[in-house]
């Protein structure tokens, strides 16, 4: 139903870019991003950051946005709400 670590991560990084969107915002306007992430129990309770990481390069550091905001990327021992397996948080400024 969720899907896996990198599939999330993409689905929320895609959610992140529509709500950037409708501030006249890009990704490229991300400065920070806190990640937190849940181990899988697909994955024997194991952290996947490579599934996370290979969402990440989709949406910064590519050719067509080489930004890469400053990240902190953090296991946790739960989230609140059981099934997903990340929680993810950006600020974004506007350059004037």
């Amino acid at each position: 139903m969720w899907g896996n670590t990198q599939a999330q991560a993409e689905n929320a990084f895609g959610k992140i870019e529509a709500i950037l969107k409708e501030q006249g915002l890009t990704m490229a306007d991300v400065v920070m991003m806190r990640v937190y992430m849940v181990a899988d129990p697909a994955l024997g309770n194991k952290l996947d950051f490579a599934g996370m990481n290979t969402a990440y390069n989709k949406y910064f550091g590519t050719a067509a946005q080489p930004n890469k905001p400053v990240r902190s990327t953090v296991q946790v021992a739960a989230l609140v709400n059981p099934g997903p397996l990340l929680e993810i948080e950006v600020q974004a400024a506007r350059n004037k």
